[in-house]
């Protein structure tokens, strides 16, 4: 079997890999190696598409907002049709919680986006369908859009085709082994080999990393349930917002003429084609009940997927401590769609070895706090993530 050679070998074809082959696909060639028969089919496929500047850690946010211009103004031939479209967004503070609300307010506009603080009763003219008794404030988010992230994905890819880079499906990798200055990739479909390394495998990183010999990296999967049912007889929900609690134990949002609800649950999982927990469904239900006056008579569709985090819920980015020409990207904890571009950019700024981009350099993020290599990522006791706050970046 003859070896096929490129600058750049991407392992992983969801979201943060195919954005990430687009960027150095300007720099060489780039194999994008993807273990399913189609790229996309684990965590992108399952993913709530929103692009919130408020929703996430300090770190994610931010990216997201340097991700925002690329989504709205993609490049010229990237895709036929908007990759993203008017949603709002709607975030919900029960008593005691106001302060973390002002203080995502307060980040939120020194980044230059658009809020509106308003009570829990003013809250009702975003999203008619809330128990206003259950809460005391809110925050709106008017620039939050929905994302086609099937025409963002098939974007990167027919760009990345277009630039001589090629996508491998049924690659899984069986060995990663280094020898020299290259990595040599043996996989059912071919032997590959380059230079640099980007782990972009989503829920599958530290196996990657494994096979490469490197050390454990504390960033784990978990699960996700989402449960869908029809809204209220009669209810106009095209408008309604992306609606989430401040405490984050519940978000819903309208989709294809039906309601998603998730209860954010965070279960460990190992890496696998993850399905729906029948008691985080009768949680999700639960939560529809207590804090909307809808009621969910029948579940339409139900499933579950995987959200990769690190300890802090903050972005794994960067080269690995032990072997420079392994690049993580890494850790996207349910914000790789909305801010992939940014991280995507950033990720290729560390394999091309050039400065971090000025635009996110400018809202604080550092080769230090998205590196691999910070304390939380190379502690290995394994325990459950905690979620990272604005307050943790200032």
């Amino acid at each position: 079997m003859t070896t096929e050679t490129a600058d750049f070998i991407v392992i992983g074809a969801g979201i943060a890999g195919a954005s990430v082959a687009y960027e150095l696909s300007l720099n060489g060639k780039v194999i994008l190696l993807e273990m399913e028969a189609s790229p996309g089919y684990h965590s992108t496929g399952r993913s709530a598409a929103v692009m919130s500047e408020n929703y996430g850690p300090a770190l994610w946010s931010r990216l997201v907002t340097a991700s925002r211009q690329f989504l709205e103004v993609p490049p010229e031939g990237f895709a036929d049709v908007p990759l993203v479209t008017p949603r709002g967004a709607l975030f919900l503070a029960r008593d005691g919680e106001q302060g973390r609300l002002a203080a995502q307010a307060d980040e939120l506009a020194s980044r230059g986006a658009s809020i509106d603080l308003v009570s829990a009763e003013d809250a009702l003219r975003f999203c008619p369908v809330l128990k206003t008794s259950e809460f005391v404030s809110a925050l709106y988010e008017p620039d939050c859009m929905d994302i086609d992230t099937n025409a963002l994905l098939a974007g990167y890819l027919k760009m990345l085709r277009a630039r001589g880079g090629r996508l491998v499906t049924n690659g899984r990798v069986e060995t990663l082994d280094r020898s020299g200055d290259v990595w040599k990739i043996s996989t059912p479909v071919g032997t590959f080999e380059a230079p640099v390394v980007i782990n972009a495998a989503g829920g599958w990183v530290q196996q990657i990393a494994s096979l490469a010999g490197l050390s454990y990296r504390n960033v784990v999967p978990f699960r996700r349930t989402a449960v869908v049912f029809d809204p209220p007889s009669g209810s106009s929900i095209q408008t309604w917002p992306m609606t989430f609690d401040v405490a984050e134990t519940f978000y819903f949002k309208p989709e294809a003429g039906r309601i998603m609800v998730s209860p954010v649950d965070m279960a460990p999982s190992e890496p696998c084609d993850a399905q729906a927990d029948e008691l985080e469904v009768a949680i999700a239900i639960d939560r529809i009940h207590t804090y909307t006056t809808m009621e969910v008579r029948t579940v339409k569709h139900k499933w579950g997927g995987l959200r990769t985090f690190s300890p802090d819920h903050e972005p794994v980015i960067g080269r690995d401590p032990e072997e420079p020409s392994f690049v993580w990207l890494a850790g996207q904890g349910g914000n790789g769609v909305m801010g992939g571009a940014a991280a995507a950019r950033l990720a290729a700024s560390f394999a091309l070895g050039a400065g971090i981009p000025a635009d996110i350099a400018a809202l604080g993020v550092t080769a230090e706090n998205v590196s691999p290599g910070r304390a939380c990522v190379l502690d290995a006791s394994g325990e459950k993530p905690v979620v990272g706050t604005l307050e943790a970046f200032g």
